[in-house]
C-alpha cells in the first residue's frame, strides 16, 4: 500500500509532461527528466499501452512516443533525440535503449566532461547540469509494429528495428533489423527468416 501511494505521488509530479490515452503505468515507471522545459511534452504514450519501465531524459531535449497494445518490461529507454515504438511490440526486462553515445569519442571533450560535472555537483547542481552535448552523437531509435525484444538486450542510436522482427535475448544491437527475423548475438546478426505464415497479412 505504501509502495503505491508512493508511485502516485511520484507518477502525479510529472503526469503534465506526458500523454497517455487509456494506457497503464506499473509500478516501476519512471519518467525522469533531468532538465526540464516547462510545457513540453517528452512522452507521447497510445491506448491499451503498459509501461513498467525508466524512460528517462537527461538534457530538456528528446521526445519518446509509444504506440498502441505495447508493452515494455523493467527496461531503461534514455532519450536525447527520439525513440519510438509502434502497436503490438513486446519489450522484456532489462534491456536498454541508448539513442545516444553519452560521450564524444574525443577525449579531450570526455576530460572536460568530468571537470564540468564535479563543478557541478560540488555546487550542488545536478552532476550533468552544464553537460555539452554538442559534441555527443545522437540518432533516432525506431521499433516498428509487432516487433519483441527478449531480455537483457542494448538497443543503440540510429537503429531501426523492423516489423515483426525478434531480437534473442542478450543482444547488442548496433544496426538496422530487416522486418520479420530473428537476430540474436553480439553484435546482432540474423539468424533465421520468420515464415510467411507467422507474419502480418
Amino acid at each position: 500500500m505504501i509502495k503505491h501511494l508512493l508511485f502516485l505521488k511520484r507518477f502525479n509530479a510529472i503526469k503534465k509532461y506526458l500523454t497517455s490515452g487509456n494506457s497503464h503505468f506499473f509500478e516501476n515507471f519512471h519518467l525522469i527528466l533531468h532538465k526540464r522545459v516547462s510545457g513540453k511534452i517528452y512522452l507521447k504514450v497510445g491506448d491499451d499501452t503498459i509501461l513498467d519501465c525508466k524512460v528517462i531524459f537527461e538534457s530538456g531535449a528528446g521526445e519518446v512516443i509509444v504506440g498502441n497494445r505495447t508493452y515494455i518490461g523493467s527496461s531503461d529507454i534514455i532519450c536525447r533525440s527520439k525513440i519510438e515504438f509502434g502497436d503490438n511490440v513486446f519489450v522484456a526486462w532489462g534491456t536498454y535503449f541508448y539513442d545516444h553515445d553519452s560521450h564524444s569519442i574525443n577525449y579531450k571533450e570526455r576530460e572536460n566532461d568530468i571537470i564540468q560535472q564535479l563543478e557541478d555537483f560540488r555546487s550542488g547542481k545536478l552532476f550533468i547540469e552544464n553537460k555539452n552535448w554538442s559534441v555527443v552523437n545522437s540518432s533516432p531509435i525506431t521499433v516498428r509494429d509487432n516487433a519483441w525484444i527478449g531480455m537483457n538486450c542494448i538497443i543503440l542510436k540510429g537503429v531501426t528495428i523492423g516489423e515483426g522482427a525478434i531480437v534473442g535475448a542478450g543482444s547488442v544491437v548496433t544496426r538496422d533489423v530487416p522486418d520479420w527475423c530473428i537476430v540474436a548475438g553480439n553484435p546482432a546478426k540474423v539468424i533465421k527468416e520468420i515464415a510467411h505464415e507467422h507474419r502480418r497479412k
